[in-house]
């Protein structure tokens, strides 16, 4: 592995590398645009509020927790309460499979997308899926937290795992501390991960590859991990004690747990956390276009951060200019952070991840 592999990189770095493996384009005038914009609340829009809340709906498609998205859905519905809202909850690979096919067969009745991976939220660009819509909100985000060129999708937020325990299965001693723990023959048919339909799964399976060499994730596969779809899972099994390892802790799920009271422990490694991106953004052809622009402004804008960042059933950390800390207290600076460096490879690496976590699942 090459050192620039082994490096904790910045978000900044991150998503520059990101935008750029799609096309290297000038910004446009978002100032401009932004000066244009109607002030409803206490952010910007370009939508047509009149036409939105006549178009009556919003459909979402997104990739977190059933309980995630409706406290979403619902702080968007307070304040448009003429535009009511529904939903299509899968995890990201099986969402984007489920979009694209409905596009194939020309059926276009997603208004807004999230994704929890960049490498479909770049093949959905290239296909031409996303509207170009200049958020006026963008003027709050650094260029690399946008799309390449600007307007097709936005960051609202950044997730990251380590490691989580059961306290009763296991002792502080006797506990994983590093990443090449988790590979450790004494949890072996206690350990749980989440599926290859995970954007999280796949940027721990580049990532510790990248660090440890091909070998490691095959060596992981003698542990008989258990895979799931949902956080929501791997920590209600980590609670009751039925694993007594999660390998893939994302740090939004162990917090809502551990307010809860439940006997676990988080770890994060020395090494640094993987970490993604979320991204959000109007789908071309959307039915209901001003309502999804609007729902598009309204997440990115501080209002819609203070529900992806301090709600904890989702704890998204805010990359705006103007973001607080998050309810524990902590800023994503606080946290070691590990992102691919090489975005291409990365993206390109998606079909060999499916392939060998697949197999590692036993499906």
């Amino acid at each position: 592995m090459t050192e620039r592999a082994h490096t904790a990189v910045t978000r900044r770095r991150f998503l520059k590398t990101g935008a750029l493996a799609v096309v290297a384009t000038p910004l446009v005038a978002r100032a401009t645009r932004a000066d244009a914009a109607t002030k409803v609340l206490d952010f910007s829009t370009n939508a047509d509020i009149a036409k939105a809340e006549a178009e009556g709906e919003v459909v979402y498609y997104g990739h977190d927790s059933e309980p995630g998205i409706a406290v979403l859905l619902d702080a968007f519905k307070k304040d448009f309460p003429k535009i009511k809202t529904s939903y299509v909850r899968l995890q990201t690979g099986a969402l984007y499979a489920k979009v694209t096919a409905e596009r194939s067969a020309g059926r276009f009745g997603v208004d807004v997308l999230q994704l929890s991976d960049i490498s479909p939220a770049i093949d959905f660009q290239k296909k031409g899926g996303w509207e170009q819509y200049q958020s006026p909100e963008y003027a709050a985000y650094k260029p690399e937290y946008l799309s390449t060129p600007p307007g097709y999708f936005g960051v609202p937020g950044v997730g990251f795992a380590g490691i989580a325990y059961n306290k009763t299965k296991l002792k502080p001693e006797g506990a994983p501390k590093t990443w090449k723990d988790i590979n450790n023959p004494a949890y072996r048919d206690g350990v749980s991960v989440k599926l290859a339909t995970s954007g999280m799964q796949h940027s721990q399976w580049y990532i510790l590859r990248k660090m440890y060499g091909n070998d490691f994730w095959q060596e992981f596969a003698k542990q008989r991990p258990k895979g799931f779809d949902a956080r929501a899972q791997l920590f209600d099994r980590l609670a009751k004690g039925d694993d007594r390892m999660c390998a893939l802790a994302e740090y939004a799920g162990y917090t809502l747990y551990q307010e809860k009271g439940a006997e676990i422990e988080f770890v994060a490694p020395p090494e640094g956390m993987p970490a993604i991106a979320i991204y959000i953004g109007v789908v071309n052809k959307a039915p209901h276009p001003e309502a999804a622009k609007l729902f598009v402004d309204w997440a990115l804008s501080k209002r819609g951060q203070a529900i992806y960042q301090n709600q904890k059933i989702l704890l998204y950390g805010s990359v705006r200019n103007d973001a607080g800390p998050m309810p524990t207290g902590k800023r994503l600076a606080d946290f070691k952070l590990l992102f691919p460096t090489d975005w291409s490879d990365y993206v390109a690496s998606h079909p060999l991840f499916v392939k060998e976590w697949n197999s590692i699942m036993g499906l």
